[in-house]
């Protein structure tokens, strides 16, 4: 019989395949379905299925009340005999059986939860939601008149939120993930998939934005998470889990000794490795490069994220062509990742004329409009082949989407003048002059700002607390661009709130520390400080609530 028969359609009332509307056998009345990202799904297999099938029993009692429909004896003749044939791997027997009984009593919550975790089990995750939906309203208060309780509501639940991770509704999935902890707070895959589940929620809310419900996502990661590492610290899939919740919410001394801790832990996973590598490209290059080419010897070959990595860190060794090797990898695996590539690299791939990648890079320039590094190096290379007024179409079209980047402006003006429009050219022109004055000053405050922030340190160090905060005063005051970067605003914020906190001016200390949060909400060391002073001002609450957060992200991993 095909394995891959349904176990039943997702809908209310028609819960049997059509395979599965037969008659029944004698003995029982007749009865005949990873950016940053790069987590695995927890999956139930078959046998947590056999485990916790051979621990069902019935309440008797509770059957009768469906008598009316189906002799308690006779139901419970019917599920011993699916258990069995579960038991015996031979489900294609027992689905049937299984069906028979639903179709009596639709909220039988045994048959149903084996049902569910059958169709998780083969990634039928409609017909899943549909099953184990009716497993987790089996039971309590609220129960449908008839129904049997499902005897492990807590994994029900964990099993219901897979399902619905699997298909798209990530909020539900995360309230489901709730659900299931409050039954059974340590089961391990429940906090390993509520992590997971509210870590993707957070990324899906754009990157680098900071909003309220980003916070609320990665807070609730982090401590299931954490929580994960406490019932389990000798298993790896927990520090995976802390690594990629860290890594989302920028704590990279968390996301590098988290990712270190699960490599120790499973020293030939080419996923731990590769979360290593990922982790550790700013501040350990070659421990990063390491790692890769041992996720990449382990046969991690589909992830294109690794060829990124891999391209960027033999940048760093000055090995081109390996790098380009492995931008060519990623490229081939997601042409998206050409929006991410040193424009010198992607010209270099595109000049080289490999014709599987020019078609690849042609259909997403066709394709995405906003793909300005694709369209970019694609223009260039038509210009560079004398293709004059082509290049110059699609170069003025770049600088209308990119007014101020400087190398387009660059190509267009050689454009123009090799077509001999000088007038347009002379205007080009005019116009990357200014946007190189106008970097040259960014560039002057950037520099006088470091040098302030070098002295800030200094005096700070020096114990002249009131010179520092002068410098400290006057770095912020440059950077009150617009555009700022954010990271940088932020620390900037903390080593002045630091200065006035030496000061003992604690509740001006507090306001800095809490515009730095608002930027950064998960720096430790400002979470700890702004904990510590709220405490100094009386502002208990506060300070619990950034205690509280300083210890969720800490980096201390072992």
């Amino acid at each position: 019989m095909n394995r891959k028969r349904r176990l039943g359609a997702p809908a209310s009332g028609r819960h049997r395949s059509p395979e599965a509307r037969e008659t029944r056998v004698a003995g029982n009345r007749g009865a005949t379905r990873y950016p940053i990202a790069t987590q695995a799904r927890q999956t139930t297999r078959a046998p947590v299925l056999v485990a916790f099938s051979l621990a069902v029993a019935f309440d008797v009692a509770a059957v009768s009340r469906a008598s009316q429909i189906e002799s308690a004896a006779d139901v419970r003749a019917r599920m011993e005999r699916a258990i069995a044939l579960i038991a015996a791997e031979d489900t294609e027997r027992a689905i049937p059986i299984l069906l028979s009984v639903v179709d009596d009593i639709p909220f039988h919550g045994p048959a149903r939860m084996q049902l569910g975790a059958l169709a998780v089990e083969r990634g039928e995750w409609g017909v899943a939601l549909d099953h184990l939906e009716a497993a987790t309203r089996s039971y309590g208060s609220e129960a449908p008149e008839g129904a049997i309780p499902v005897q492990r509501p807590g994994l029900a639940w964990a099993l219901y939120s897979d399902a619905l991770g699997q298909t798209g509704r990530l909020e539900d999935a995360v309230e489901a993930t709730g659900r299931s902890l409050r039954i059974a707070p340590t089961y391990l895959p429940a906090l390993l998939a509520r992590s997971n589940f509210a870590r993707r929620l957070a990324a899906a809310e754009g990157a680098g934005q900071v909003t309220e419900s980003w916070e609320m996502f990665l807070d609730t990661s982090l401590d299931a998470a954490r929580t994960a590492q406490e019932q389990a610290p000798d298993r790896p899939a927990p520090w995976t889990a802390l690594a990629l919740a860290a890594d989302e919410a920028g704590i990279p001394q968390l996301a590098q000794c988290a990712a270190r801790v699960a490599s120790d832990l499973a020293p030939d996973d080419p996923r731990a490795l590769f979360l290593v590598a990922w982790t550790s490209v700013e501040s350990a290059p070659e421990e990063a490069l390491a790692a890769a080419e041992r996720a990449l010897a382990a046969g991690l070959r589909d992830e294109p994220a690794l060829w990124m990595t891999l391209g960027r860190l033999r940048a760093f060794r000055l090995d081109m062509e390996g790098s380009l090797d492995a931008y060519r990898g990623a490229l081939r695996l997601d042409p998206a990742t050409a929006g991410e590539m040193a424009s010198v690299a992607l010209d270099a791939i595109v000049a080289s004329g490999d014709r599987e990648l020019l078609a690849l890079l042609e259909r997403r320039a066709a394709r995405r409009p906003e793909a300005l590094n694709t369209r970019f190096a694609l223009a260039k290379a038509t210009l560079r082949e004398g293709q004059v007024e082509r290049a110059s179409s699609e170069l003025v079209r770049l600088a209308e989407a990119a007014p101020d980047h400087p190398a387009v402006l660059t190509s267009l003006h050689a454009a123009l003048r090799r077509a001999g429009d000088a007038p347009a050219a002379q205007a080009v022109l005019a116009r990357l002059e200014a946007v190189k004055a106008a970097e040259a000053n960014a560039w002057e405050r950037a520099n006088r700002a470091e040098r302030d922030r070098g002295r800030a340190r200094d005096a700070a160090a020096d114990g002249d607390l009131r010179v520092a905060l002068r410098l400290w005063e006057r770095v912020l005051e440059g950077r009150r661009d617009p555009g700022a970067d954010s990271a940088a605003l932020a620390a900037d914020l903390a080593e002045y709130g630091f200065a006035l906190e030496g000061l003992g001016r604690d509740s001006e200390a507090l306001a800095a520390f809490q515009r730095s949060l608002r930027l950064r909400p998960f720096d430790s060391a400002t979470l700890s400080a702004a904990a510590r002073v709220a405490r100094t001002v009386g502002d208990g609450e506060t300070a619990d609530r950034y205690g509280e957060r300083a210890l969720l992200t800490a980096p201390d991993c072992r």
